[in-house]
């Protein structure tokens, strides 16, 4: 089974996060446990794993509570994948991430004076459509949310590492890092568990299959996944090798979109721009009308996930206005994420704010670095076409 640390967000193979293990074991300041780890499937929460209560107990009662829970564990996922879309799906997308149940009261219903948080609600919804066992498993609720969510990132990352499935293990992780950069490092676990199911193996990915059936044993050994993760970083060090070898062979800079270009634009330009450069970059964009936006200037959407644009092309500093334009755009559209971009730099109080609100912010020196990614993509556009060209007339000369 795959898992997704609740706290660092990373994915893994292993019941316990390694990541944030790892960086408990090194630091000397002490750092908050690791987060849940959320299996994709349901069934690999703890909770319904036998826990033992020692041998005598174990040799007498472990057959029939074992039973019991397997029964509680068909009951609530067959009812799960009925009501998983629309009810759970579309939760997900009402609640601030990262707010959870941890904080409402053990018995549903209602109370004295009561004050309902978005999870009680949504529990007595569920309670209402056959959900007993919340009743008496109040947290169950949070788990299957969480696994929800989970299900929604693989779907989204399924449909798009599925344009790279052509080739070797190698071809396939080449033309993933070329695509998704960095992310490598956090989606690796992914793309391993991506190759499993559908079946793709290479002599050095010793899969256990037993891992779809019993908890606790791995997909892949841990030292196994790190010497992959160890590939791939050569495999990122050779394309940016590459990148530069291309740019000096062929730097054109008329070509080139340079930051001043971008502070001569206007507002409007400057959002046609950025439209240009997220589709580059892999995007589907979509713009808003002029006006009446709330807060909304593009929408891009990628890995099934939908992101707000709020478009800031100013000569001083953008400060709290812009963040809280684009958290209430996030909110009216129903995004999963929102962003503002500015050609110039943020105030502190608005990257606080930020910070509070998980609004991403793309300043001078981050906007530069999608310049970057931009040029290349013309330049190995320009290759593409030089070379295309340069087979032409080889046949021709022929």
């Amino acid at each position: 089974m795959i898992y997704r640390c609740s706290a660092c967000r990373k994915t893994s193979f292993e019941t316990t996060c390694p990541w944030c293990t790892a960086n408990s074991l090194q630091d000397s300041v002490q750092r908050p446990a690791p987060g849940q780890q959320v299996p994709l499937d349901p069934s690999f929460y703890p909770d319904f794993q036998y826990q033992t209560k020692g041998f005598l107990k174990d040799l007498l009662g472990k057959k029939k509570e074992q039973a019991q829970l397997a029964e509680l564990l068909r009951s609530v996922l067959k009812k799960y994948s009925e009501f998983r879309n629309p009810y759970f799906a579309n939760f997900i997308h009402t609640v601030r991430r990262g707010e959870s149940a941890g904080n409402d009261v053990a018995t549903p219903g209602a109370r004295m004076n009561g004050s309902y948080s978005p999870w009680e609600l949504f529990r007595e919804v569920l309670i209402r459509k056959g959900f007993n066992e919340l009743e008496d498993l109040p947290h169950l609720l949070d788990k299957l949310l969480y696994t929800t969510d989970f299900n929604n990132s693989y779907m989204g990352f399924s449909a798009e590492i599925s344009r790279h499935m052509q080739g070797s293990v190698f071809d396939i992780l080449r033309s993933w890092i070329q695509e998704t950069g960095v992310s490598f490092r956090e989606d690796l676990s992914l793309l391993l568990y991506f190759l499993w199911k559908n079946n793709i193996r290479h002599p050095k990915l010793p899969f256990s299959d037993e891992a779809s059936s019993m908890y606790g044993i791995p997909l892949l050994p841990q030292d196994i996944f790190e010497s992959w993760l160890a590939t791939c970083e050569h495999i990122y060090f050779d394309i940016l090798v590459g990148r530069l070898e291309t740019k000096l062979e062929y730097f054109d800079p008329n070509q080139y979109v340079t930051m001043y270009h971008v502070d001569a634009m206007d507002g409007y330009s400057f959002e046609k721009f950025l439209a240009t450069l997220f589709r580059t970059l892999g995007f589907d964009v979509e713009g808003t009308k002029l006006s009446g936006d709330q807060g909304a200037d593009l929408f891009a959407t990628r890995f099934g996930k939908k992101m707000v644009i709020q478009a800031k092309n100013y000569s001083g500093s953008v400060g709290n206005g812009a963040v809280q334009e684009a958290i209430s755009a996030k909110s009216f559209y129903g995004c999963d994420e929102a962003m503002v971009v500015t050609n110039s730099y943020f105030t502190r109080s608005a990257l606080e704010l930020a910070t509070a609100a998980s609004v991403r912010l793309i300043g001078r020196r981050e906007l530069q670095i999608y310049l970057d990614d931009y040029n290349q993509q013309l330049i190995e556009r320009f290759r593409s076409l030089d070379v295309a060209g340069g087979s032409e007339a080889g046949g021709a000369g022929s």
